[in-house]
């Protein structure tokens, strides 16, 4: 199989590296500083659980590009750009496609999939969940800190052949990969996550184990996740009880864990709060329930977003 990472960031650059150190040809697609440092050094990724290696380009087999047009037709992409990129993205897969080319998001929310159909096809995306904690320590080198289950699925709900297979050639990689039987109550459950532990570490600068630790945060938590699950369900997604305890129980190894937003808040990027509390929001309205919490979180990180980015302003 050929795979185009489009998106070497934390999650694009651990699954990426993963796949390329297996023997598979791999086109990493990235821009800036990190293409910079790619191209000079290589993609180092530093796992708790897998060790760590560099990818490093040589013509052939391994390519780190910012031009898609130029990166040959693949069998697989893996879009792994925040969901606030998605839209951007989109468009520029096509020169990438065969007639059986499957896209993949990789990415936070419940939007990324039907705005990438629109541009590349239903028939081509397929839903995927990152259960892992991967970030960018410096260009060109990720840590693998985290987890690391990746769930695919067909959008329909249906199995396929080639869900099975792209999961078999992943297995085969050492990715923690499992076919979902239903992609949509797979995007939900990561969703409850997401909704709850991302916006809220913004206000409170605090790690997923901090966060669960005090009754009073514990609460804010668990409400933001019991309204997600009533969204959810107004979907047709009824969300077992049991996803919400095993999220607020948390695992050992995300106790320590930063979110993504949070890292990216605090280094003055953009972050994902649309493509998460946004996105609920809306599916919440079209249903006309209230979700007062999400609400809250919501327009308070607004507000932090807005002091923050003045401050930049100044700073230049």
């Amino acid at each position: 199989m050929r795979f185009a990472i489009f998106g070497t960031g934390g999650v694009g650059g651990f699954y990426g590296g993963m796949v390329a150190r297996c023997g598979h040809e791999i086109v990493f697609i990235a821009r800036g500083k990190k293409l910079k440092a790619m191209k000079e050094k290589g993609l180092t990724v530093k796992s708790f659980k897998h060790g760590e290696w560099t990818v490093k380009e040589d013509g052939k087999r391994i390519t780190f590009t910012d031009k898609p047009e130029e990166a040959g037709k693949v069998d697989v992409v893996f879009v792994c750009v925040k969901s606030y990129d998605t839209e951007n993205v989109a468009p520029k897969l096509l020169p990438m496609l065969k007639e059986d080319t499957v896209v993949v998001s990789i990415q936070n929310g419940i939007e990324n999939e039907e705005i990438l159909a629109k541009y590349v096809g239903e028939n081509r995306v397929l839903g995927a969940t990152a259960f892992v904690g991967a970030y960018v320590k410096e260009p060109g080198v990720v840590v693998h800190e985290a987890a690391g289950l990746l769930e695919i699925g067909e959008m329909s709900g249906q199995q396929s052949e080639r869900v099975e297979k792209l999961v078999e050639e992943l297995k085969k990689c050492g990715i923690e990969a499992r076919a979902s039987k239903d992609i949509r109550y797979t995007l939900w459950k990561k969703l409850v996550w997401n909704i709850a532990f991302n916006p809220y570490s913004v206000i409170t600068g605090a790690t997923v184990g901090e966060m669960l630790s005090m009754p009073e945060s514990y609460e804010i938590l668990k409400n933001l996740m019991e309204e997600c699950y009533r969204v959810a369900e107004a979907h047709g997604v009824k969300l077992k009880p049991k996803i919400m305890e095993n999220y607020l129980k948390s695992s050992p190894d995300l106790m320590d864990y930063k979110t993504s937003m949070l890292l990216d808040f605090e280094r003055g990027k953009p972050i994902e709060l649309e493509g998460i509390t946004g996105a609920l929001i809306r599916k919440a309205e079209e249903k006309g329930i209230k979700i007062p919490y999400n609400r809250c979180v919501y327009g308070t990180v607004k507000i932090l977003l807005k002091k923050r980015d003045k401050k930049l302003m100044e700073k230049k």
